[in-house]
């Protein structure tokens, strides 16, 4: 008789999926979604991560996302040639845990990042999403990260909610944000692999087929993986643009903020390029090769990081790959966008790919030994941090930047529909939440405090590869 995957908790999935339900589990604890293990598909050690959607909704707080960067960190750095087992990652999640705030937010990101970093350079690694939850958020980048990504039938794949939309986008309803988020759709856009049955035995013969085509996979150099991702962009910004898309306007005339950080000590080398909410040059700061990228602010809250603006940071990105052998730039980031664009065309052409490409591009160059350091302003939030600034050598915030699991429009759609307002708002000051980042007090110290940074970065060269990874 069959059995529905879907209704199978975390530690059933494990078993269902392992030769004789040859499981350990590394990491388990009760009223949490996450199980952590390892476990043997025709008989060869697999790495396993699950979120149960039928705990807590599958969401990620605190203590999820430091369990998994623990267990990937050590799985990663112990075989840094790729040695490592394959990985696989069992997604039924509702997103970060938003009565948790900013620092699930930043955990979560971290956990994101190295999985950008495991795409670069690890073992296959394969992802499924399933019900009741599917996979929405801040998880829904990190989705589609993996070398092949699997939908069981049924289960939905987004950045928002598809509850959220007629609240946050007018004239969207509920039936076109669950159309646009379903597996269907999803297969007939190309950005899953694979739609399967729910059904354990179509499951676990999905994922053998998925490890034995990746056997042999030799994973493309950074620069090719960017040359690739570039190219996807384009085509998806054509066909956006085709579908009557509208590029996103700033919110007013910007200055030039990269001049301006650094007492006209940046110095540009080419015309600044515009795409919807990005403005980004390459340059010099202090004799030496400096991107400089500045996102936002919108005119809207529902506005965002979308397929333009992740296809120009993309392409500017590559670039780092051109430069002479051992010669390093300086990434400089100011995102002022509150997330990612809440827009119905672009979450059905692929949102959360899109934006996953553009963290992979930031943890490319981060890994070929390029200094990123972000300064946020305003508010950054829940996707849109991950993306552009979670993969940061340093974080900048002026005095009162604020960053949520979701952004505003969403949070409060989020609330409605939920009927709560009980839990602590998570759009508390970055300074009180996220130790981690420096606080600037106001955009006049910010040159010092860059200054400071850059000179302590460069210090670090030693962690920097021997050769450049093009």
């Amino acid at each position: 008789m069959s059995q529905r995957f879907s209704l199978l908790r975390g530690h059933e999935r494990a078993l269902a999926l392992c030769d004789q339900g040859r499981f350990e589990a590394a990491w388990a604890k009760e009223q949490s979604p996450l199980l952590l293990g390892k476990g043997w598909i025709e008989g060869r050690e697999v790495l396993f991560v699950f979120l149960d959607g039928h705990v807590r909704g599958g969401t990620i707080g605190v203590e999820e996302a430091a369990a998994v960067t623990g267990f990937l960190e050590k799985s990663l750095g112990a075989n840094p040639n790729g040695s490592e087992p394959p990985l696989f990652l069992g997604l039924d999640t509702g997103g970060v845990r938003v009565e948790e705030g900013p620092r699930a937010l930043a955990a979560t990101s971290a956990a994101g990042v190295l999985l950008a970093e495991w795409s670069l350079r690890g073992s296959p690694m394969v992802a499924l999403i399933s019900g009741p939850r599917g996979c929405f958020g801040a998880p829904s980048v990190m989705a589609a990260l993996p070398d092949r990504l699997l939908m069981v039938e049924g289960s939905h794949w987004g950045l928002t909610g598809p509850k959220l939309f007629p609240a946050v986008q007018q004239g969207v309803s509920e039936t076109e944000g669950l159309s646009a988020t379903s597996a269907s759709e999803r297969w007939r856009r190309g950005t899953v692999d694979e739609v399967v049955p729910d059904d354990v035995a179509a499951v676990r013969d999905a994922i053998l087929r998925s490890y034995r085509e990746l056997t042999r996979l030799v994973r493309p150099r950074p620069r090719e993986r960017l040359e690739q991702a570039a190219q996807w962009l384009g085509q998806q910004y054509l066909s956006w643009i085709g579908s009557g898309g509208k590029i996103a306007q700033p919110k007013r005339r910007r200055r030039d903020l990269l001049s301006y950080s650094f007492r006209h000590q940046w110095q540009p080398q080419e015309p600044i390029s515009q795409a919807g909410l990005v403005q980004a040059a390459w340059g010099t700061l202090a004799g030496e090769p400096a991107l400089g990228i500045v996102v936002g602010p919108a005119r809207d809250e529902r506005e965002g990081i979308g397929i333009a603006e992740a296809h120009a940071i993309v392409k500017k990105l590559l670039r780092c790959f051109e430069l002479p052998t051992g010669t390093y730039a300086t990434i400089l980031n100011f995102v002022f966008c509150q997330g990612h664009v809440v827009d119905l065309q672009q979450e059905r052409i692929g949102l959360p790919r899109v934006l996953a490409e553009c963290l992979r591009a930031y943890v490319a160059a981060k890994l070929s030994g390029h200094t990123i350091v972000s300064v946020l302003g305003g508010g950054t939030y829940g996707a849109a941090y991950l993306a552009l600034a979670a993969p940061s050598y340093r974080i900048f915030a002026i005095r009162g930047t604020k960053v949520a699991p979701m952004a505003p429009a969403v949070l409060r759609a989020f609330q409605s529909f939920r009927r709560t307002s009980t839990a602590p708002a998570p759009e508390q000051a970055l300074a009180e939440r996220i130790p981690e980042v420096q606080i600037v007090e106001s955009i006049v110290r910010l040159p010092r405090a860059l200054k400071e940074a850059l000179v302590e970065a460069r210090a670090d060269e030693g962690k920097r590869p021997a050769t450049h990874a093009a």
